[in-house]
C-alpha cells in the first residue's frame, strides 16, 4: 500500500482519486466471470461480497476474479483487489507506454537520440522482450476487449 492510498478500512468509492480513471464496459466476458466465481461458492456472504465489489467496481472487479491466485471466499476481496488494481487500457501498447514513460527510457532515448543526431526511424522498441517483462512484473486479464492490469 502507497502513502497515497488510505487504509482498506477508511476507503470510500466516491472519495477515492488515486482510483483508476478508465470506465471499460461490462460486457458478456464479464458477467461470464461473475456467474464462473459465484458458482464456485457456498457461503452467501461470500458471494455477497462479490456482488458488492461488482456493484463498485463493475468489469475491473470482473477482471480481478479471474486471476488465478484470488480468492473468491476471502473476506477482504475488495480491498485486496483495491491493493492490487492499476487501471484499464483498450489497447495494451497504451499500457506499455505507460510503463516505459515511467520507468523514464522514452525521455533517455529520445534524449540519446537528439544529442547523438540519431534519426527516429533508426531505433526501434523490442516490443515482445519489453511485454515478457511486463507479464512477469503485472498480472494481465483480457476481458470484453479491454486490458486490466494488476500488481503481482
Amino acid at each position: 500500500m502507497s502513502p497515497e492510498t488510505p487504509p482498506p478500512n477508511q476507503r470510500e468509492p466516491e472519495n477515492e482519486p488515486w482510483r483508476p480513471r478508465s470506465n471499460p464496459p461490462f460486457g458478456p466476458e464479464a458477467a461470464a466471470s461473475v456467474e464462473r466465481s459465484l458458482a464456485q461458492l457456498r457461503d452467501p456472504d461470500d458471494a455477497l461480497r462479490i456482488l458488492n465489489g461488482v456493484e463498485l467496481n463493475g468489469a475491473a472487479f470482473a477482471a480481478y476474479l479471474m486471476l488465478a491466485d484470488t480468492n473468491l471466499a476471502a473476506e477482504n476481496i475488495t480491498d485486496t483487489f483495491y491493493d492490487s488494481y492499476l487501471d484499464a487500457w483498450k489497447h495494451f501498447d497504451q499500457f506499455r507506454t505507460v510503463v516505459l514513460e515511467n520507468l523514464g527510457w522514452l525521455d533517455a532515448v529520445s534524449a540519446v537520440m537528439t544529442e547523438q543526431g540519431i534519426p527516429t526511424d533508426h531505433l526501434t522498441w523490442n516490443r515482445g522482450a519489453i511485454d515478457q517483462q511486463i507479464f512477469q512484473t503485472y498480472d494481465a486479464v483480457h476481458l470484453d476487449g479491454w486490458w486490466h492490469i494488476f500488481q503481482k
